[in-house]
């Protein structure tokens, strides 16, 4: 079992995006947070998603253009989310430097 680390920029990614969703229709908001929790437990168990940019990994929600990006420490045993970054971005602006 790994230990998840969310890191503040992920945190405020979050409840923002979950905000936003909450104000287009009632409901909303918390069905991404739910999604969002859901694959967090995921990640506890199996973190080995696609390598993405050197040492990042990605795991994209499956209702919402969102990607989870984070890194593994697998002697540590510890997830680290780095962000949740929409799909519509631009990957070069938003592109995680570690």
């Amino acid at each position: 079992m790994y230990e998840i680390i969310i890191l503040l920029r992920a945190d405020l990614e979050v409840n923002k995006t979950a905000e936003y969703y909450e104000s287009l229709s009632n409901g909303l908001g918390t069905k991404f947070f739910n999604e969002y929790q859901e694959y967090i437990e995921t990640l506890k168990t199996f973190p080995f998603f696609e390598e993405k940019y050197d040492t990042v990994r990605t795991l994209p929600l499956k209702k919402f253009p969102y990607t989870i990006h984070f890194t593994v420490d697998e002697n540590k045993k510890i997830v680290s989310v780095q962000a949740v970054i929409s799909n519509y971005q631009d990957p070069n602006i938003t592109r995680l430097k570690l």
